[in-house]
C-alpha cells in the first residue's frame, strides 16, 4: 500500500477515506487580501512553498482562489485551511480554528461561504470573503468526510464516518435533516445541476441518490466492488463519475442511473476525481501517485502528466483547463494540462487456455487453535475456523495431524466470508481486509506429538493479491509485508504454499501451522478461515 501510516490508520476505524475532488464550488467574489487580516509569520508565503499535506482542494469561478485544506499530518495535529492568489501562487490568508485536520473543504457558487470538514468530525461554515466563522455544525460522530453545497448555496450537505448524511442551512447554521445513508461511512457527496437530488459515496460500495426535500432514497448505483472514494457530476449534470478503492473510475448516465463506462488503469485506489469545465475530459489521482485524464466521450484514457511523488489526494482542473492541481501529502502542486491525446487501446489479450483441474484436497480439521492476543475460535467439523475476541496484532497457532495417502506437496488456506465479519470479511478490520505477514509450518514424524522440524515453501500464489501485498510475502521471513486482498473482500479466496519437494511431510505426521498477522494498526487479522491439503498420490502397494 501507498502511505502506509494513514493506511494504518485508516483500517483501524474503518473501511475507507474519502477527498472530495475539486471541481464545484465557484466564488464570483475574490478573497479578502492578505493584508487585510492578520497572518502567521511562520506561514508560507506562496503556494509553491507549501508543504504541509494537502486532503482536499477548490477552486473559484473567476480562477482568482484557489482554497486548499489539510493540516501537518492526517489526523491529530491542527489542521491548515489557506486561501491563494492562483496568479502569483501568493497567500490570501487562514480559514483558523480546526483543531484536527482537515479533510475537505468546499467553496459555494454564489460565493458567499465556504465550508470545511475534520478529523474530529467539526464542520465549520465560513464567510468566504472575510474568512470569518460564521457557524460550528456539531452533528457527526466521528470522521467528517465530505461537504457540499447546493447550486443555490442555501444548503449544505456533509457526510461522516458514523454514516449519516446531514443537511444544514447555510442561512443559520441549523440542521435541516439527518439521513442514514450508508451501512458504513459516508466518504463523497455532490449535488445535482438543478440541486433536487444529493449523491453520496460510501464505504460499503454503494452511490445513492437522495431527494433533498423529502430526504428520501431515489436510487442507487451498485457495480464498485470496494468502497467508494470520490463523486461528481459532470458540469451538464448528464453524467456522474465515481472511484474508489477497487481501482476503478465509473461512468454513469443521471438519466436512467445505468453505468455507461468503466475506466481501468489505475494500480493502486484512486482517491479523487474532477471534470473539465466543459465536461470533455475527466481527471483522476491515485494513491501510489498516479494521474490520469480521461476522454469523457470516447470512454478511453488520454496522455497524461508524470506520475506525483507520493500518494495524490484531491485533484482539480483550473477553471480555464490550462493546469490541474494536485494536493499530496508532499504538499500542493500544479502541472500543465497535456493536450488531448488518446493512447492506443491496450493490446489484446491471447486467448485463455482452458483452466488446468486443481488438485484435489483434504481438509484439515485442526485439534488445537491458540492466538497470542487471547482471541478465542470455534472449529466447525468441516474444518472452519472462525475467530473472536480481542482484536490486535496477533499470531494463531493450530494443530493437527495430515491425513493418510501420501506426502504432501502444498498446504492451501483459505480465508472466507462471514456474516459477522465487517465487509463480510474474510478480514477482522473494518474493511474486511487482512494482512497475512507470515505462514508458517512445523512437522514432526508419524505417530510422534511435537512438531521440531520448518517445512520450507518454494513458491506461493493466489486467486487475489493486493498491489505491493502479494501471497510471497507471505514467506519472505518479514514481517513487515505480507498477503492483502483489498478490492476483493466480501469473497471469499485462497492462497496455495508450495511445499520444497525435499522437505515433504508425510502422512499422519503432526503439524503446527501458523498464521502471524503483525500489520502495524493492530487490526488487520483474518476472522473466518479453513487450511487443507494436497498429497501426492499413495503408493500402490502390490502383493
Amino acid at each position: 500500500m501507498a502511505s502506509c501510516f494513514l493506511r494504518n490508520r485508516l483500517c483501524a476505524l474503518i473501511a475507507l477515506l474519502s477527498v472530495i475532488a475539486a471541481s464545484g464550488g465557484l466564488p464570483a467574489t475574490g478573497l479578502t487580501a492578505a493584508a487585510d487580516l492578520p497572518q502567521d509569520p511562520a506561514a508560507p508565503v506562496t503556494l509553491a512553498e507549501a508543504g504541509q499535506w494537502v486532503i482536499a482542494a477548490d477552486y473559484a469561478r473567476d480562477g482568482r482562489t484557489l482554497v486548499t485544506a489539510g493540516g501537518d499530518s492526517l489526523l491529530y495535529r491542527p489542521g491548515d485551511v489557506v486561501a491563494w492568489q492562483t496568479a502569483d501562487g501568493s497567500r490570501i490568508g487562514g480559514f483558523e480554528g480546526h483543531p484536527t485536520a482537515v479533510w475537505a473543504v468546499k467553496l459555494s457558487d454564489d460565493g458567499q461561504f465556504a465550508a470545511t470538514a475534520g478529523y474530529d468530525g467539526l464542520v465549520k461554515l465560513w464567510d468566504a470573503s472575510s474568512r470569518k466563522l460564521r457557524h460550528d455544525l456539531r452533528k457527526h460522530k466521528g470522521w467528517a468526510r465530505a461537504v457540499a453545497f447546493s447550486p443555490d448555496g442555501t444548503r449544505l450537505a456533509s457526510a461522516g464516518e458514523d454514516g449519516t448524511v446531514v443537511l444544514w442551512d447555510t442561512a443559520t447554521g441549523t440542521e435541516l435533516k439527518t439521513i442514514a445513508a450508508h451501512e458504513a461511512a459516508a466518504t463523497c457527496l455532490a449535488f445535482s445541476k438543478d440541486g433536487q437530488t444529493l449523491v453520496s459515496g460510501g464505504g460499503d460500495k454503494l452511490l445513492k441518490l437522495w431527494n433533498v426535500a423529502e430526504g428520501t432514497e431515489q436510487g442507487r448505483l451498485e457495480g464498485h466492488t470496494d468502497a467508494i472514494w470520490a463523486v461528481a457530476f459532470s458540469p451538464d449534470g448528464g453524467t456522474l463519475a465515481s472511484s474508489g478503492a477497487d481501482r476503478m473510475v465509473r461512468l454513469w448516465t443521471v438519466a436512467d442511473s445505468k453505468p455507461l463506462a468503466t475506466l481501468a488503469g489505475h494500480s493502486d485506489w484512486v482517491t479523487s476525481l474532477a471534470f473539465s469545465r466543459d465536461g470533455g475530459r475527466l481527471v483522476t489521482g491515485g494513491m501510489d501517485g498516479s494521474v490520469k485524464l480521461w476522454d469523457v466521450a470516447a470512454k478511453g484514457e488520454q496522455e497524461g502528466p508524470e506520475k506525483a511523488e507520493s500518494s495524490v489526494w484531491t485533484v482539480a482542473f483550473s477553471p480555464d483547463n490550462a493546469s490541474i492541481f494536485l494536493g499530496t501529502h508532499k504538499g500542493p502542486r500544479l502541472v500543465p494540462t497535456p493536450a488531448a491525446r488518446l493512447l492506443p487501446p491496450p493490446p489484446t489479450p491471447p486467448p485463455t487456455p482452458p483452466p488446468a483441474a486443481a488438485a484435489e484436497a483434504t481438509m484439515l480439521v485442526p485439534l488445537e487453535f491458540k492466538s497470542m492476543a487471547g482471541a478465542t475460535a470455534t472449529i466447525a467439523a468441516t474444518g472452519i475456523v472462525s475467530v473472536t475476541g480481542p482484536l490486535a496484532k496477533d499470531t494463531y497457532t493450530l494443530k493437527t495431524t495430515l491425513p493418510a495417502g501420501g506426502a504432501v506437496t502444498a498446504i492451501r488456506l483459505e480465508v472466507l466470508t462471514d456474516d459477522a465479519l465487517p465487509q463480510k470479511g474474510p478480514g477482522r478490520s473494518g474493511n474486511g481486509n487482512f494482512v497475512l505477514s507470515t505462514f508458517a509450518v512445523l512437522a514432526g514424524t508419524p505417530g510422534a506429538t511435537d512438531t521440531p522440524r520448518a517445512v520450507r515453501f518454494t513458491a506461493a500464489r493466489a486467486d487475489l493479491e493486493q498491489p505491493n501485498y502479494g501471497v510471497a510475502n507471505a514467506i519472505d521471513d518479514k514481517a513487515e509485508t505480507g498477503w492483502a486482498i483489498g478490492g476483493g473482500v466480501g469473497k471469499p479466496h485462497e492462497a496455495t504454499f508450495t511445499i520444497d519437494p525435499d522437505a515433504r511431510p508425510a502422512a499422519g505426521a503432526p503439524v503446527t501451522i501458523t498464521l502471524d498477522q503483525q500489520y502495524d494498526d493492530g487490526q488487520h487479522a483474518i476472522g473466518t478461515f479453513r487450511l487443507s491439503v494436497i498429497q501426492e498420490s499413495a503408493p500402490v502397494v502390490v502383493p
